[in-house]
């Protein structure tokens, strides 16, 4: 009973127009929980993840064509799913499955309020869509948490990519410190010095922005001489290391939140407060799962595969997400399941505030006259800046030969690489010697 009334009255929360003075007191009543015996807390958020699960299963069934067709094939009923478990008996949902967005929508098209899309990616990128009222929720949800031992002044620097409209992180950002009844100062994260120029006019003490992009403004206001203090440092989208939050700790004095999360799965729907050794994941909105790649059977360490719980317009069911985690303790009170990354399954890579697909720097490199079609991507950090090493095999080849086609192929890298991002350097007439594959990708940053 009790269970059942504080999964609807959380659940009217998420779906309000909430005003910021509302938010506050959310965040308050979230910190007298979090507060509460740990393993109280952790049942309570089992319970209303399960019960959130089997309402997400007839949903999906009554309105996705998509997983009508599913559960039909499968011969599984949407009653079957009673736990967590149960997700087993039904197949996974992918990367290519949503391409096919149509058959995934639950809503009708005039109740589509959002539409993002995946960046990284040569051709049409993926596309997930929200209703207004899943874009209360993320609003909501987030802005609670920006407030959580947070009451007082929340004036928010934004130093986020803003390349294109439909990337979710800048989209959103703004509207959650609106939300939290904070000030917005959305950026971009172009020039750093322009950057710097921003944090010194509204001297705020939030800055919200990726680890690469955070180095840069780092050192830039290093050599201007500025040192002002932040509260919070928010940051996402890529690995961040060790050394990167300690740098970030020490030089502006500020508590340093991570956070991981994707398009697909509705933005970061996880975090890791400053005294976290890992991410814990929102199980209130998502119910994660580690499986085998190979196989697809449960593993302590392998693919995160997610189920969306609260999602209208375009719920997802196991969606292999291609990111590799491992299970992990986590000595914050928070009371959810925490994950380790520990890179991608696929090719893909992120650094310097871009995802990056091995092959597709290796179809710009090979058609490069001279080369034999083998390289290596070395990725490293240098003065704790993202690097990235295109070593070439091949003669008569020059390093001019190879970066032209890669900028071309993504065009974003000369933006990053310019504005200190990231490192590129390329070594050309390289000898691979018995390397077999076409591509290596050796990835010495360390988390």
């Amino acid at each position: 009973m009790m269970v059942a009334l504080f999964d609807r009255t959380l659940r009217e929360f998420e779906l309000r127009t909430t005003s910021p003075k509302t938010v506050r007191r959310a965040a308050r009543l979230a910190e007298t929980f979090l507060e509460r015996e740990n393993d109280a807390a952790t049942r309570s958020v089992r319970d209303i993840q399960t019960r959130r699960l089997c309402r997400t299963m007839q949903y999906v069934y009554r309105h996705s064509p998509y997983y009508r067709e599913m559960f039909n094939r499968v011969g599984v009923q949407p009653s079957d799913i009673r736990a967590l478990d149960d997700l087993r008996r039904l197949p996974f949902t992918t990367a290519k499955d949503i391409r096919d967005w149509g058959r995934f929508l639950c809503v009708a098209e005039d109740e589509l309020a959002a539409v993002f899309t995946t960046s990284g990616t040569t051709g049409e990128p993926k596309r997930v869509y929200y209703s207004f009222r899943d874009l209360q929720t993320l609003t909501n949800l987030d802005a609670v948490a920006l407030r959580v031992g947070h009451p007082g002044r929340l004036v928010t620097l934004i130093a986020l990519p803003m390349s294109h409209g439909l990337w979710m992180g800048s989209a959103t950002a703004q509207r959650v410190v609106e939300r939290a009844g904070g000030l917005p100062i959305p950026v971009g994260a172009d020039d750093p010095q322009e950057t710097l120029k921003w944090l010194q006019r509204f001297e705020p003490n939030v800055v919200m922005s990726s680890p690469s992009y955070m180095t840069a403004l780092t050192r830039e206001a290093e050599r201007a001489g500025y040192r002002p203090k932040l509260e919070r440092i928010l940051l996402g989208g890529e690995v961040l290391t060790n050394e990167q939050k300690t740098r970030f700790r020490e030089y502006w004095g500020a508590a340093v939140y991570d956070s991981y999360g994707s398009t697909e799965i509705g933005g970061a729907q996880t975090i890791a407060l400053p005294e976290c050794t890992a991410f814990n994941m929102n199980d209130l909105h998502l119910v994660t799962e580690i499986v085998n790649p190979e196989t697809g059977e449960p593993a302590d360490e392998g693919e995160l595969v997610f189920t969306s719980l609260t999602r209208e317009a375009m719920p997802l069911v196991r969606y292999r997400s291609g990111d590799r985690g491992r299970w992990a303790d986590c000595p914050c009170p928070l009371p959810f399941n925490a994950v380790q990354l520990a890179g991608r399954t696929d090719d893909m890579f992120v650094a310097g505030d871009m995802n990056l697909f091995g092959h597709v720097i290796a179809d710009a490199v090979a058609k490069v006259a001279g080369t034999s079609g083998r390289i290596v991507l070395r990725l490293d950090k240098a003065e704790l800046t993202d690097r990235l090493t295109v070593r070439v095999e091949g003669r008569g080849v020059s390093a001019d030969d190879v970066r032209n086609p890669l900028f071309a192929a993504y065009p974003e890298l000369r933006v990053n690489t310019a504005n200190g991002n990231l490192i590129l350097e390329i070594e050309t007439d390289v000898d691979l010697g018995r390397q077999i594959k076409a591509l290596k990708i050796e990835d010495t940053r360390k988390t």
